[in-house]
């Protein structure tokens, strides 16, 4: 099955920061092999409700088996015991509208940095993604496409999912803002004012289009929510900062 990769020029580098174990909005999940290979730890595991079983404990500080800023399991029995969701952070997985799934990076993550991923460790994203969700994965997919043929080009104009795909490239295709204002002009028909001149903030813009993050709205809608984080991430020296903002809530709420 083909996977379609979210993001560029930013790759992953463990900083030892313990954020992805603070647990400080989401939970990890333990699927039926996670709780096997962590018997032994059976006391930090808590029954719990929905389509795990199993999760991890927690208390104020995030997981209980952090001790000193490390994780234990990876310490007394190697980083393969670790539950399948510790080892894929920072990434994820999203569902394109035609059912294709797209691997994601979460820049809240403190690890990330500019620079090209590598392979290996997109490969492991995904292997352990599948495993994560091994008897589950293709009704995962379904659920998470468009089954409408159609959507929304603006507030009344009804396009197709390949247009509304084919066009949001289009606009990001730019090789800088001035372009990718003419090219938004020329699509909506709409003239927009706003001066930002960083490419970096571009490609971000062209990560967030092809996550779907805003496809429950008109294209326009989209483009306009994407203008506005343009306009908040011009005001950072270090974009990745910016990023990480804007991730936190789109991830996060």
């Amino acid at each position: 099955m083909r996977w379609e990769i979210t993001f560029e020029n930013r790759f992953y580098s463990c900083i030892n920061c313990t954020y992805c174990c603070s647990c400080k909005s989401w939970r990890i999940y333990l699927n039926y092999f996670d709780y096997l290979r962590l018997k032994d730890y059976k006391d930090f595991i808590e029954e719990c409700e929905g389509e795990f079983k199993y999760r991890l404990k927690v208390d104020e500080r995030g997981c209980l088996l952090l001790k000193n800023n490390l994780c234990r399991i990876h310490l007394e029995k190697g980083y393969g015991y670790k539950p399948l969701m510790c080892k894929i952070f920072p990434f994820s997985m999203m569902v394109k509208w035609d059912g294709t799934p797209l691997l994601v990076i979460k820049h809240y993550c403190r690890g990330i940095k500019r620079g090209k991923v590598k392979k290996e460790d997109i490969k492991e994203a995904i292997n352990n993604i599948k495993e994560l969700y091994y008897n589950n994965f293709e009704l995962i997919l379904d659920r998470g496409m468009e089954h409408s043929s159609k959507t929304f080009l603006d507030n009344k104009t009804k396009i197709s999912w390949e247009e509304r795909e084919e066009l949001g490239r289009y606009i990001l295709k730019a090789k800088d803002f001035l372009e990718f204002k003419e090219r938004y002009e020329e699509i909506f028909r709409e003239k927009i004012e706003f001066s930002i001149n960083n490419n970096e903030i571009l490609e971000y813009l062209r990560e967030l289009n092809k996550r779907e993050h805003f496809r429950k709205l008109p294209l326009k809608e989209e483009f306009k929510n994407l203008i506005k984080i343009a306009k908040f991430l011009s005001k950072f020296n270090n974009i990745i900062e910016g990023e990480r903002i804007i991730d936190e809530k789109l991830f996060l709420g």
